[in-house]
Order: structure tokens, then sequence, then C-alpha cells
């Protein structure tokens, strides 16, 4: 097949093609470096109907959804209660050529709602169907224009996502250079680092006929399927026990941690640093030994401290800067950084109940 491609912003959609695949002579999916747009060249069938065969030759324009410069903030504090509120703010950067109009986390492992919501597709019961999607945008905060939905993820766990819909605006959506906050939800589980896909407004795509068949369908699907940007934020990941259970709790954190180094969010070697004393801690309290605990926990926040500044600072932004990272060598990315200070937080402020006990 004739598949074109350059640098840039929408080369990772073009890797997933096959450069390999085969099709008639006369057909392509060509990336068009000026425009970001795909010209797909593909036979049609005759109008007139006489032809079993596709002879016409026919043109269409593929215009991706990832025109945008999306940078995403994400805000998790302290409550009253056992629960975490989780915000967002999202910036559609100068760079964009588009309005940012969707934004998606999946998977999140549980949200704040008046009855559970199924985590697997199969769970979904069709007679309730209704209720359930009731529920879960109840669940769900959302700024004016746009509308949240809940389903059960694929991985497991919950797929979340807000679309704009107000379409009475000359532009929809966060238009190039705005930031739009009001995104949230509760959830009792504490922070993981998830992935956001991020859609910008594009075209209904169209075609005059049936459209292209064969090795350019297959092809163009694979640019639709992987057709947004993707950024890291904080989303509810590591699930707390209850009864609470200090050692459970650090042994989810740190597995959860593990998976960070092959995201480019952490140092191996420093990884490995804050391995030892999660261990640590966790055998610690498994011990009833909640000084020594404590006092493992410290030392990793201290780690951190020395890296970022201002971790305990709920309301930071997760971005840094390019001296700090040059000077940190990428320890470890602030985001992820904010997100382990925090659920070592947790575990200390979750056992004070505990050391006023044994002090009595």
């Amino acid at each position: 097949m004739n598949i074109k491609y350059t640098s840039g912003l929408f080369a990772a959609l073009v890797l997933v093609l096959s450069h390999n695949a085969y099709c008639l002579p006369s057909e392509s999916i060509v990336f068009d470096s000026k425009t970001g747009n795909y010209i797909i060249t593909y036979l049609g069938y005759d109008d007139t109907g006489e032809s079993d065969m596709p002879t016409v030759s026919r043109q269409a324009i593929f215009v991706p959804a990832t025109k945008i410069d999306p940078v995403i903030q994400s805000t998790f504090k302290f409550s009253n209660g056992e629960k975490i509120p989780y915000s967002y703010r999202v910036r559609n950067g100068i760079r964009a050529r588009q309005s940012l109009s969707m934004l998606l986390f999946d998977p999140v492992s549980d949200i704040d709602s008046s009855i559970p919501l199924p985590k697997n597709v199969e769970d979904i019961n069709p007679n309730t169907i209704e209720q359930y999607f009731s529920v879960a945008a109840d669940a769900l905060v959302s700024p004016n224009g746009w509308v949240g939905q809940v389903t059960a993820s694929s991985a497991g766990g919950l797929r979340i996502g807000w679309i704009n819909i107000n379409t009475s605006l000359s532009v929809s959506g966060i238009s190039v250079g705005a930031v739009r906050g009001g995104f949230g939800f509760s959830s009792k589980d504490i922070p993981g680092i998830g992935v956001t896909q991020l859609q910008g407004e594009a075209p209904v795509r169209g075609f005059v006929d049936e459209g292209p068949t064969g090795e350019v369908a297959d092809e163009l699907e694979k640019l639709t399927q992987n057709d947004f940007i993707t950024r890291f934020a904080a989303v509810p990941t590591i699930a707390v026990s209850n009864p609470f259970d200090a050692t459970v709790l650090l042994n989810r954190i740190r597995d959860h941690v593990a998976t960070w180094p092959a995201k480019q969010l952490l140092d191996p070697a420093y990884a490995a640093q804050l391995s030892r004393y999660l261990v640590a801690a966790a055998e610690a309290y498994r011990l009833n030994n909640t000084k020594a605990g404590k006092e493992h926990i410290k030392t990793i926040r201290k780690m951190l401290a020395k890296e970022h500044h201002n971790l305990d600072r709920d309301d930071e932004g997760d971005e840094d800067t390019e001296e700090h990272k040059a000077a940190t060598r990428l320890t470890i990315d602030r985001l992820a950084a904010r997100v382990l200070d925090f659920d070592l937080r947790y575990v200390l402020k979750r056992m004070e109940p505990v050391e006023d006990e044994a002090h009595h």
C-alpha cells in the first residue's frame, strides 16, 4: 500500500500502519504535512451500478482529531471523610490548530456514587442500564457545555469521559490558548498515574459512496482507532482496603510505582531506592512498629522533596521547568512525585488514630 508520512505531531499515528500492506496500485493513504490531514485515494463503484467491481477513482480527506496541544493539571486533596476529591483543568496550547472537545480516563479503579458501578462490561444489566447511566452521570462534575459519561472499561474498572456539546458557540470546546476546569469526581481510592486520551474538534468523516474497502479500509480503521493525544494524569488507581491495613496499602503503592520506569516517569535506580524503603515501611507496620514505619515514609518524602519542591501543596501544578528537569536528570516526574507523596501522607493520616490509641 502506498503510505507516505512525515515527522511531527502525527508521526505516531502513521507508524501503526503497515508499510508492506497490499492493495491496488491506485489506492493510497497519504499524509499531508502542510494541513495535517490524510488524503485517501480509493476505487469506488460506478454510480450507474453496471459494474460489480470498483472502477472509479475517488478521493476523500480524513481530518485527524489530534491537532491539539493539551496540558492537563490534576488536583487531588484530603477531605473531612475518606473520599478524595479529584479535579482537572485542561489547557489547549497555542500550537494547537483545533479546539479540544473530548477527554477520557481509561481505566479508573472506582469513583464514589450512590450505588456501586459495574467494573466489567459483562456485569452491566441491560434492564437497569438507564439507571446505571443516570447514577454514573450524577457522580461526575462537569463544566457548562460538557457532558460526562461513565461506562465499564474493557481493562477492568471504569471508563470516564467528557465531551463538549455546546454547539451554540462559534468555537466549541477549549479553543486554542484557552483553559477549562471543572472536570471531576470523588473516590475512596488513592491516586496513581493514568493515561488521558484527548481529542480535538474534527469534522465527521464521510464518503460520496460506501467508502474504501479492503486494505485501505483496514488502514483507515487503524488511524481512527488511534485518533487521540495521550497525557498522564492522576486518577483513582489504588484501592484502600476496609478495614484499613497500612501494610496492604503500601504494597499496592509499591506495585504501582514499579510500573513507572516503563512509562519514563521514574529512573530505574531511583525506583529501586524507593522500593526498598516502601518494603521496609510495609514490614514495619506488619510488625506493629508504627514508629519505624513512619520514619521510613518520612525518608521517602525527604527524597521526593529534594527532587521537587512544594509536593504537599495539593493545588500545585504538574508541570516542571526545563531547567529543573535538567538539574534533576528526571529521577522522578513531578506528577509522579506529587502522587507518591500524597499516597504516603494518606497512609500516615489513616494511621494517626492507631497511634493515638497506642499512646493511651
